[in-house]
């Protein structure tokens, strides 16, 4: 069982900034940092499903609902929550076109909410004036652009990290001063 040295490297920084990402979502509310959590841990799949050599059919089921979960995070966080339904047919829109993914042999069905998801990820960011969760939005973006790519897993984990990484960590706003505070 012979493995690309790049992607075993890849996967492990995919891993690690799972890790990092769970810890760094803890001073988060919950509504977002729930979501954030449950991301790092389908990421953390996906970078272990490498040395079992089925990280391409792991990441049609994992990347759209990993982005789905997000996408809901960062409208948590940078504009209004999602009710419970919508984020539930959020989630389930993210299943499905995995689903419908891989019993099809169709990667678009799974590509689709990742564009979705990095789309509204930038959108949402932009509103927060959270540069790093904008650069986080355009990772996602590229991730489902490298997804693409079948051979490309060492791009798709290193991507789908930086998303991780740049939605997890606290975005730092500048406080009022006090004489806008009086106006």
């Amino acid at each position: 069982m012979v493995f690309d040295s790049l992607d075993i490297l890849a996967a492990v920084a995919l891993f690690a900034a799972s890790v990092g990402a769970w810890r760094l979502a803890a001073p988060l509310r919950a509504g977002a940092r729930l979501y954030v959590r449950f991301s790092a841990t389908l990421f953390a799949a996906l970078a272990l499903s490498l040395p079992l050599q089925m990280s391409d059919i792991a990441a049609l089921f994992l990347l759209p609902l990993g982005a789905a979960s997000l996408m809901i995070a960062a409208l948590a966080r940078f504009a209004a929550p999602l009710p419970v339904v919508a984020a539930s047919l959020v989630l389930i829109a993210g299943l499905a076109g995995g689903l419908a993914a891989l019993l099809s042999g169709i990667i678009m069905l799974a590509l689709a909410p990742v564009m979705f998801a990095g789309l509204a990820i930038i959108a949402a960011a932009l509103n927060g004036l959270a540069v790093m969760s904008v650069l986080a939005g355009a990772a996602l973006l590229g991730s489902g652009l490298v997804f693409l790519e079948q051979g490309a897993k060492a791009g798709l984990f290193l991507f789908c990290a930086a998303t991780l990484m740049g939605l997890a960590t606290p975005s730092f706003h500048r406080k009022k001063s006090a004489l806008a505070v009086q106006h």
